[in-house]
């Protein structure tokens, strides 16, 4: 692998794990009797940026280097099923990652003012947030998982 992939793959992970990060930061921030408006639309656009970057760093490791040379290594080895279960499950939930961040900061832009006297709205974006946050420790998860079944 060259160093030009594993820069690629280093950005991957730690720009997937900055928006988790942030996304949780904004769930959090949900779970607060007050919150800062601020702080949140600030999370949401580091989580934003980092989750399209991360698309991005990874579809290209994926497509010059994983798909020929670390697929068939684990589909030939010990835990095919690393590939074909999370591989393929973290592909497919990675891509609502974006646009569930992009939900929340639409919602944050148009009714960030409105929170604290809409409970509905706020329990709402809490339970977004929240499901965002949990889907990317899955995906960050389960790119351990497949991680693993490589070695």
């Amino acid at each position: 692998m060259t160093k030009f992939l594993e820069t690629a793959l280093i950005i991957h992970i730690l720009l997937g794990l900055v928006g988790v990060s942030s996304v949780y930061f904004i769930w959090t921030g949900f779970l607060k009797k007050t919150m800062k408006l601020s702080s949140l639309i600030k999370s949401g656009w580091i989580a934003l940026v980092s989750f399209v970057l991360s698309w991005l760093s990874g579809g290209y490791y994926y497509v010059a280097y994983y798909g020929d040379n670390v697929k068939p290594v684990i589909k030939a080895g010990d835990y095919p099923w690393a590939h074909s279960v999370f591989t393929e499950t973290k592909e497919h939930l990675f891509l609502f990652l974006p646009f569930l961040t992009l939900m929340i900061l639409i919602a944050l832009y148009f009714y960030g003012d409105k929170l604290d006297k809409n409970e509905k709205l706020k329990k709402s974006l809490t339970l977004l947030s929240g499901i965002t946050f949990f889907l990317g420790v899955f995906i960050t998860l389960a790119g351990v998982i497949i991680s693993g079944a490589n070695r």
